[in-house]
């Protein structure tokens, strides 16, 4: 890896890595993995996709201690919880006491949107407490990905986390998987590119569609969790008296269809009229 600079000039750590060629980035990548390594090892964070599976691969190359956990959300494609059972059964299972559509189905403040991520908070941000963390984020991915992760940063939790290919392009991954032959799950014959939970909000509503045609069942599960969570909250209340935001639609199948329909998480949209912001209640007015 060529970290000579010319006078006057310098570069970041993102440039260094882009204009390296692979073995640079994977030298670079095992350095920072074995300059970092906690004396009871990593807690490193697998999902089953493509960056987990390179992180994991280049854990074994830099010859650290860790431990790789997969904190299962029940709403994962059945083909990724497949090929990681296959192909990663070291891996250990992180398994929620409720899942997902049962959560939904009790949780007042409603379904899971771009602005209220409560399913990410209850279902993958919990592992790895007080550990230091070795995951497969990158810049790429987004813009907010590229303005809060570095090589070296910290989670929510404050715990250290380590992203050993947080500056690698989508090229790069690719380049690494073919050049070491490993399995990665069938969806990305497919044409996926990201793998997740089934439906997710934040995902581009065009691949939030296609997800929920390609597995009807798991649609059908996200139409009637969103049904019976406005059943039972319609009528309630915040503590201040104010009613939950559930009592802007006039039915659950009115509350599914702006879930599912509507571009902006943020605003309702009842009978062609905005009613109002979901998300701008003041902490007080919580339930």
């Amino acid at each position: 890896m060529n970290d000579q600079l010319l006078p006057g000039f310098d570069t970041t750590a993102e440039e260094q890595v882009h204009q390296t060629d692979l073995a640079g980035r994977i030298e670079r990548a095992v350095k920072l993995l074995r300059d970092n390594v906690p004396p009871e090892g990593y807690y490193l964070a697998f999902s089953g996709g493509k960056d987990s599976c390179v992180i994991k691969k280049l854990a074994g190359i830099a010859g650290v201690k860790y431990d790789a956990h997969y904190s299962q959300t029940t709403v994962d494609p059945p083909e990724l919880v497949r090929f990681i059972k296959q192909h990663h059964p070291d891996v250990q299972w992180e398994i929620p006491s409720v899942n997902m559509m049962k959560m939904l189905e009790s949780y007042s403040g409603g379904p899971p949107t771009r602005f209220r991520r409560w399913c990410c908070r209850l279902y993958k941000e919990n592992g790895g407490a007080g550990r230091v963390l070795i995951m497969g984020v990158r810049a790429a991915e987004s813009r907010r990905r590229a303005k809060a992760w570095q090589e070296i940063t910290t989670d929510i939790k404050e715990s250290l986390v380590i992203c050993p290919i947080v500056y690698w392009l989508d090229d790069h991954v690719w380049e690494f998987i073919r050049h070491y032959n490993l399995p990665v799950c069938s969806l990305y014959n497919e044409g996926f590119t990201r793998l997740g939970c089934i439906g997710c909000p934040l995902a581009s509503k065009e691949k939030q569609l296609r997800e929920l045609e390609r597995w009807p069942r798991f649609a059908a599960n996200w139409k009637a969790a969103i049904i019976k969570n406005w059943e039972r909250f319609r009528n309630e209340k915040t503590r201040t008296g104010k009613p939950l935001f559930q009592a802007n639609f006039k039915s659950g199948e009115a509350l599914w269809d702006w879930w599912l329909n509507n571009n902006s998480a943020n605003d309702v949209f009842l009978d062609g009229c905005q009613t109002g912001l979901l998300w701008t209640n003041d902490p007080d007015d919580e339930p």
